[in-house]
């Protein structure tokens, strides 16, 4: 479902309890609600054709994103995926119990150095033509060139998401 500013009431009441002639500040407009959702949407709509082959939407991301780069320590994978480094562990941990991703000894003995393993190229390459059938679904609904649009903005919210989140915030009190 398609909405627009306009879905946006006009009574909306920001957490001061003033009402904004600015839509794009009420609560119902709120980036972490509509992105959060989207995003758990989005892994449940692949999750189903990515179950058969024994992987969820996370993981096919997880080890697509190792098969694309190559070796990366559990920080720059934490990176790469924009998640907290410290989650990685836990992500990978069936991954590597099922053979699919090698976790090694980094030169810094204290790093560990996360790649894709045969068996998990295998897996991949087993998964791929169902998560190309979804990916192209998922294409022909939102229309191409909106969707390269789209990376490319949701791109610059990740960006600004990002460096917001490395400053110091302004709160009031």
């Amino acid at each position: 479902m398609k909405h627009t500013l306009a879905d946006i009431p006009e009574n909306a009441v920001t957490p001061a309890g003033r009402t904004e002639d600015d839509p794009a500040l009420a609560e119902t407009a709120c980036f972490l609600r509509i992105v959060a959702r989207t995003s758990r949407a989005v892994v449940a709509a692949y999750d189903p054709v990515l179950q058969p082959h024994g992987l969820t939407g996370h993981q096919y991301n997880l080890m697509t994103t190792l098969k694309n780069t190559g070796p990366l320590t559990v920080g720059e994978l934490g990176i790469q995926l924009g998640m907290d480094p410290s989650g990685v562990p836990r992500a990978i941990r069936p991954l590597n119990e099922a053979g699919w991703v090698d976790v090694a000894r980094g030169e810094d003995r204290r790093k560990r150095v996360l790649s894709i393993t045969d068996a998990g190229q295998a897996v991949l390459d087993k998964a791929y033509p169902d998560w190309l059938a979804m990916q192209t679904r998922m294409v022909e609904r939102v229309g191409s060139e909106r969707w390269v649009n789209l990376m490319s903005d949701l791109d610059d919210v990740r960006r600004s998401a990002n460096r917001m989140g490395r400053e110091r915030p302004n709160t009031r009190r």
